[in-house]
């Protein structure tokens, strides 16, 4: 079974977790437009999108999928210890060093911008992806194989006999 979306917004928070600083999935966009009530940076991971790269095999079907990422991250400073800058470092690192589960690539970091600075509520936005390979799998058979027949020989006694038919 592949990873979903979702199980990947977590694992990258659990990889992201850092003292004083609240790391979470993104729940809704409005989120980000609030006035901050607290002095800890904030992260939020969010899943950006999936491409998918065309294929030209015949019989088996194998596809690259590129799944994308943001990280928002808010602060109420760019520098400093708890500043957008240094918590973008620390997240950085923590992506770089991670072996993603079902990736067949490292990390590869796009973009880290300005977003937002509104209210001593700065946000900046890094973008990330990794490639994994999605495989078509042929479906299950509709008749189930025989593994075990019962039957009686030709001296009346029942026999089982277990084989893969």
């Amino acid at each position: 079974m592949m990873i979903g979306y979702d199980e990947y917004e977590n694992m990258i928070v659990k990889r992201l977790q850092m003292p004083d600083v609240d790391v979470l999935p993104l729940p809704l966009l409005w989120v980000l437009n609030k006035e901050r009530s607290v002095n800890n940076p904030r992260v939020y991971v969010i899943f950006a999108g999936s491409a998918f790269e065309d294929t030209d095999r015949l019989g088996d079907y194998s596809q690259w999928d590129t799944l994308s990422f943001k990280l928002v991250i808010e602060a109420r400073t760019r520098d400093g210890k708890h500043g957008i800058f240094s918590v973008a470092e620390e997240a950085i690192e923590r992506l770089l060093k991670w072996d993603v589960p079902d990736a067949t690539q490292n990390i590869t970091l796009s973009s880290f911008s300005y977003t937002d600075g509104v209210q001593n509520n700065w946000q900046y936005q890094l973008a990330f992806s990794f490639q994994r390979v999605r495989i078509r799998r042929e479906p299950e058979p509709d008749d189930k194989l025989i593994k075990e027949i019962t039957f009686n020989d030709h001296l009346n006694v029942k026999q089982t006999k277990n084989e893969e038919i």
